[in-house]
C-alpha cells in the first residue's frame, strides 16, 4: 500500500451508551482517548486490533484538518479495521 492509500483511510468511531444513546463521528484522520490507567493512547488508520479500558474524559480527535474534542464516559474500547468502538453504561 503506498502513502497515498494511507492518507485516503480514516477511522470511523461510535460511542455506545445505554444511558444517553451513542454518538457516530466518521472520515477521523487520527484520534487520542484516555485510558483507565490514566495513559493517552494514540490511533490512527492501520492500527492494530485491540481491545482496552477507557476513562472518564475527553477523546480527542482531528476531522478535515481540525482538531476537535467531545467528553466521553470511561467504558470499554474496541478496535478493528479502522472502526472504533467504545461502550459505556453512563
Amino acid at each position: 500500500m503506498g502513502r497515498s492509500d494511507e492518507e485516503k483511510k480514516k477511522l470511523k468511531i461510535e460511542v455506545l451508551s445505554q444511558g444517553s444513546g451513542g454518538m457516530t463521528l466518521e472520515d477521523i484522520s487520527s484520534l487520542q482517548v484516555l485510558l483507565a490507567d490514566g495513559s493517552w493512547l494514540g490511533i490512527r488508520p492501520g492500527h492494530a486490533p485491540l481491545v482496552t479500558a477507557t476513562g472518564d474524559g475527553e477523546l480527542k480527535y482531528r476531522q478535515d484538518d481540525d482538531e476537535k474534542k467531545v467528553q466521553v464516559k470511561g467504558g470499554i474500547l474496541t478496535l478493528k479495521d479502522d472502526l472504533v468502538s467504545i461502550l459505556t453504561t453512563h
